[in-house]
């Protein structure tokens, strides 16, 4: 059987969802023994049609996307209207988008696509669809889920239809499915549960990052977005300094989802410019070593069902810190340091902890062991193959 599994372009500024996409495609070398896997991307025309990469099958989607255009709508005109019409239909509605992902299983003899990301295209081959969170039906409030309009409707409306249309549908806790099922008719057995894997990055070789790095630090990993609740942290850091008259470091990675003007602004007016740190991007070898040398890794975020960050930390040996939402606390189980999001102090008492305490790192890390363990051991690859076979079955009731 041929699995056509779908990433997005996975560079690394696209922070946690680039790096799970990397890991993903490092599992596929294991359902590779069992099925012939083409891997499908977004290329643009940087990257030829179809290429050899590591033993691995990679297609340029869209290549395809383009070739479609004069197969199924100016076959017989010439280059010139083609390009009009590709210009025309790029990005229209669902009668041009509804063909070329059919056009690519014909042509490649696809049986089933797996979209590892929640991509919103058109399709009538069998799919399995990945759904990481429902942000804008759970926390509507945030500008990054309703504004602009076009964003919630455009949400809305892909959820709709690809969780309708899905094969399976793949999800990474019980939360999550419960999520789904609360907001969306939909099957109930069509959703699996299928928890992320260990990052890709926390196997390799790690780098001391090109900034300075203060004596003790914490680490937020986190884009700034206004759901992953930096303010938290810059107010936890300021009562401690103010309070309790003790200095703790944060270092913050990631891109500008347009509210990092704003965390810049409260820091200035907290008064802890010297504190809060704004690394940017960092390479993947870099973000290993701000892991394995701090003095434990905040998790602030107010959005769920659940995380890539928190499981590369506790597998890294860092202790974790992270908010009591439903579907952190069935991610991370006991033993892991909550607090509430919108209450810095009970933050700021954790971190004051590990500061102040010497037995403190080693008891947080003694409690994370178990969970640690469990990661380990867990096979992210068997989770996927089960649902091929499951397809496969339903697969041998037709013409091959």
């Amino acid at each position: 059987m041929r699995v056509g599994v779908y990433f997005d372009d996975v560079t690394p500024e696209k922070g946690g969802a680039s790096s799970i996409l990397r890991t993903i495609e490092d599992e596929l070398k294991k359902l590779k023994e069992k099925y012939d896997i083409l891997i499908c991307f977004n290329g643009g025309m940087k990257f030829p049609y179809k290429s050899v990469r590591e033993g691995m099958t990679y297609i340029n989607v869209d290549r395809m996307r383009y070739k479609s255009i004069p197969k199924m709508f100016f076959k017989n005109t010439v280059n010139g209207i083609r390009n009009m019409g590709l210009r025309l239909f790029y990005h229209a509605p669902r009668h041009f988008r509804e063909s070329y992902m059919d056009y690519l299983a014909e042509t490649e003899d696809i049986d089933i696509f797996w979209f590892t990301y929640p991509a919103n295209v058109d399709l009538t081959t069998p799919f399995i669809y990945t759904i990481w969170d429902i942000g804008h039906r759970v926390m509507p409030a945030f500008p990054e889920t309703t504004k602009p309009m076009y964003r919630w409707n455009g949400h809305e409306e892909q959820c709709e239809r690809m969780l309708a249309k899905a094969t399976f549908i793949l999800t990474g806790n019980e939360t999550g499915k419960g999520e789904i099922l609360a907001n969306y008719s939909v099957m109930e057995n069509k959703i699996r549960i299928v928890p992320f894997p260990i990052t890709f990055f926390c196997y390799g070789e790690e780098e001391r990052p090109k900034f300075e790095l203060p004596g003790k630090y914490f680490f937020y990993p986190a884009q700034f977005w206004p759901h992953k609740n930096h303010i938290c942290i810059v107010k936890a850091v300021s009562y401690l300094r103010k309070e309790k008259n003790i200095d703790a470091h944060v270092i913050l990675t990631g891109s500008d989802k347009g509210n990092k003007s704003y965390i810049q602004k409260m820091v200035k007016e907290l008064g802890v410019e010297d504190l809060i740190h704004f690394a940017g991007f960092v390479s993947y070898e870099e973000m290993k070593f701000i892991y394995t040398h701090a003095a434990g890794t905040i998790f602030a975020s107010l959005m769920g069902p659940n995380n890539i960050p928190p499981i590369e930390a506790v597998y890294l040996d860092c202790p974790l810190m992270i908010t009591d939402i439903p579907g952190h606390v069935e991610q991370m189980g006991d033993g892991i340091m909550y607090f509430n999001g919108y209450k810095p102090n009970e933050l700021a008492a954790h971190m004051e902890k590990l500061l102040t305490d010497a037995s403190a790192r080693d008891e947080a890390l003694r409690r994370q062991l178990i969970k640690k363990k469990e990661f380990e051991s867990y096979d992210y690859a068997s989770g996927i193959i089960s649902m091929l076979e499951e397809f496969e079955l339903m697969r041998n009731t037709w013409k091959q």
